[in-house]
């Protein structure tokens, strides 16, 4: 790699690892312009933009990466992980058992793939998948919280008439109420930011592509 991309690189991941993914943003697309032909700079992005909760906007850069380089575990991973948040659930699994097919060591894959289907109150589904993560990241401690997790949000949700559950396992799936999510996770980060005019660009067109206009 170019070293002046590595540098920008570097600078991205310090700033996300720092809680600072918007800066790491504007880093990532100035970069992009000088290096247009670069997986890793738009798999980066996305990743960037997903911490920010800008979905829409992560996906295209996701896809730019994967038509540069296909096949990439990672790229396929993260590709299919925010597809399940934008409620294209069925494509979004279809690419993280993709992306498992290909490293079949990642614990992260089987953990991505078992949350779309927790996500969905779909336990059974969801451990198949969890309890393969498991053992590949048994010194994993984000593996553990969210197997931990996961066991107690079951056990809540299995003290409820099968009913219920179903009824409540429909509503999971209605677009308006994964829009929401993604609202909330958006609203979230903002909230917690300093943005700048680029932010609030970006802020302006995830909106959009999520119907809303405007702040919200």
């Amino acid at each position: 790699m170019n070293e002046e991309m590595m540098n920008k690189i570097e600078e991205a991941e310090a700033l996300m690892r720092q809680g600072k993914a918007n800066l790491a943003v504007s880093v990532l697309k100035e970069t992009v312009k000088s290096f247009p032909q670069e997986s890793y700079l738009y798999y980066l992005l996305g990743i960037a933009r997903m911490k920010c909760g800008r979905f829409f906007l992560a996906q295209r850069v996701f896809l730019k990466a994967n038509e540069l380089l296909p096949n990439h575990a990672e790229i396929l991973r993260s590709l299919g992980y925010v597809k399940t948040m934008l409620g294209e659930l069925d494509e979004g699994r279809n690419y993280l058992r993709e992306a498992i097919s290909l490293d079949l060591t990642n614990p992260l894959a089987y953990m991505d793939l078992a949350m779309s289907y927790f996500n969905c109150l779909e336990f059974e589904e969801g451990f198949e998948w969890l309890d393969r993560a498991k053992p590949l990241g048994a010194k994993d401690q984000f593996v553990l919280d969210n197997y931990k997790r996961a066991v107690e949000e079951r056990d809540n949700y299995n003290k409820y008439p099968k009913d219920v559950i179903e009824k409540m396992k429909q509503e999971r799936k209605q677009p308006e109420v994964i829009r929401e999510t993604r609202l909330f996770i958006l609203n979230g980060f903002n909230k917690k930011q300093s943005l700048n005019a680029d932010d609030e660009k970006e802020i302006q067109e995830e909106l959009k592509l999520n119907g809303v206009e405007g702040r919200k």
